[in-house]
């Protein structure tokens, strides 16, 4: 499928904590991947979808939000909680966020 928005990207950003331990953070990044990868191959999508890492804190769904709507070729963000993430880390992130945000509510291996 040609992609009719070449110039553009969507920005695909994982929630986690890092309680879980070194090999929950490989694991999440691993998974984050796989997921972003299927959807660019997919065919299906008219825009090139590009992980941005996982959030663990509050602070770093801040930065990856500012930095998002500083990117003229970020046209949205899709947000995925690979583990527990807390609500509260990030409304303040959220309440900066100018682009459109979509929420991927499902399991890894689903």
């Amino acid at each position: 499928m040609e992609k009719a928005f070449d110039q553009y990207e969507v920005w695909f950003v994982t929630g986690a904590q890092l309680l879980y331990g070194g090999d929950a953070v490989v694991a999440v990044d691993a998974h984050s991947n796989e997921m972003v990868n299927g959807l660019n191959e997919s065919g299906k999508l008219p825009v090139k979808v590009v992980y941005k890492g996982t959030a663990n804190s509050s602070k770093e769904v801040e930065a990856v939000f500012k930095a998002a709507n500083n990117d003229e070729k970020c046209i949205g963000v899709i947000t995925w909680m690979h583990t527990f993430s807390p609500a509260k880390m990030w409304i303040h992130g959220l309440q900066q966020l100018k682009k459109p945000l979509l929420h991927l509510h499902t399991q890894f291996n689903k």
